[in-house]
């Protein structure tokens, strides 16, 4: 599997991103700050804003690691809940299907780097990506699913509505949760229920009971390239969760 995928049309660009991922992340495993450590890394490879905020979302410490990947799972138990981080996980899954750049992290979860405002070119693209979420979760048949949804995000209560009744209409369970906090109740549900989680928030996915990799199953029903695999730069074991994903 290639690591990079014309990420800037230049090997100068190519060989730098990688080197600066390889320092970033010994930087973090030997207890430097994330700031700190970002800052050493793009003075030292002249990395641009958009390359540094690549980094912070994709690159995580050795000890981040060991603690995240055992909590990866691509089924659920049993009678499992399942948690949706709801705008964390659609505007990764809306950014796949505008032909954004995805990046499949060193966790193995796929992350962009869009940004949490909506655009909008999103609508034309909101039913189908409500359509592939559904497809995804359906597969794990949850016992219930519980939505977490910023309440300060545009039309979130309209959004919320219209996912709710997807959700009925599936054949699933469910409720939702307008939220001021969705990162800090996400966790706490999860943990209180030992639920699984569909996130690709670091701190959600560190401090979860279970993670399911929902937008690494979806890239990959989409057989979408990722831009960068930091999974595969690092070594990092994520097959379980692509048998799951095809």
């Amino acid at each position: 599997m290639n690591v990079i995928r014309n990420f800037n049309n230049t090997n100068e660009s190519n060989i730098r991103i990688v080197d600066a991922a390889y320092d970033y992340r010994l930087l973090l495993s030997r207890g430097y700050g994330q700031r700190y450590a970002l800052d050493m890394v793009a003075s030292r490879y002249s990395l641009n804003r958009e390359k540094k905020l690549l980094l912070y979302r994709c690159v995580h410490s050795m000890q981040y690691i060991v603690n995240v990947i055992p909590k990866i799972a691509c089924t659920l138990e049993p009678q499992g809940a399942l948690i949706i981080d709801f705008y964390n996980i659609l505007l990764t899954v809306l950014c796949m299907l505008e032909n954004c750049d995805v990046y499949l992290c060193d966790d193995c979860i796929v992350r962009d780097l869009r940004g949490y405002k909506s655009r909008s070119q999103d609508y034309t693209y909101l039913l189908k990506a409500y359509d592939l979420i559904l497809n995804a979760i359906s597969q794990l048949k949850p016992l219930k699913i519980i939505v977490v949804a910023d309440k300060n995000f545009s039309h979130s209560a309209i959004q919320i509505e219209r996912f709710n009744k997807y959700i009925v209409e599936r054949g699933l369970t469910g409720y939702s949760i307008l939220s001021p906090t969705p990162d800090r109740d996400s966790i706490e549900i999860s943990r209180s229920e030992h639920a699984i989680v569909a996130s690709s928030d670091s701190v959600v996915v560190e401090n979860s009971y279970k993670v399911f990799p929902l937008t690494t199953v979806i890239t990959n029903q989409l057989n979408k390239e990722f831009t960068i695999n930091f999974a595969d730069l690092f070594g990092t074991p994520c097959s379980t969760c692509y048998e799951h994903a095809m």
